[in-house]
């Protein structure tokens, strides 16, 4: 088995939630965009257990790559009942809530891959920029 570079590094668990929080921007987006929709159900999107059990069942790195490798997005529909407006399911102030937590939770792990990515460069060239 040919394991790379990156496989020992956190670079795969950050791609992951940089793919999975993009996912769940778009569902909220969505839910946004539909709020006057009659009879529309709000989605989410869940990963976070699965990104936990993917951590605690990997006993090193590669195992871990290996794991979050296979960590797929769980779409689900909220079916609880309409709001007070009567149209649908969507909280505007919820939404937007769920919207600036997901964007922080993006910038950040995008700012750990950066700074990843600016540690391998250092190594690679001895400190030099």
């Amino acid at each position: 088995m040919k394991i790379s570079f990156f496989d020992r590094s956190r670079v795969p668990l950050l791609e992951k939630e940089l793919d999975l929080f993009a996912v769940r921007n778009k569902a909220i987006a969505n839910n946004i965009a539909n709020i006057e929709t009659p009879g529309y159900k709000r989605v989410d999107v869940t990963f976070q257990n699965e990104l936990s059990n993917a951590i605690s069942n990997s006993s090193n790195d590669v195992d871990l790559s290996k794991n979050v490798e296979q960590i797929d997005p769980q779409i689900e529909v909220d079916r609880s009942g309409s709001l007070a407006s009567g149209a649908n399911n969507v909280d505007i102030d919820q939404e937007m809530a769920e919207l600036a937590k997901n964007q922080l939770q993006f910038k950040l792990a995008a700012r750990l891959m950066s700074d990843t990515f600016t540690l391998i460069d250092r190594s690679i060239n001895g400190g030099a920029s």
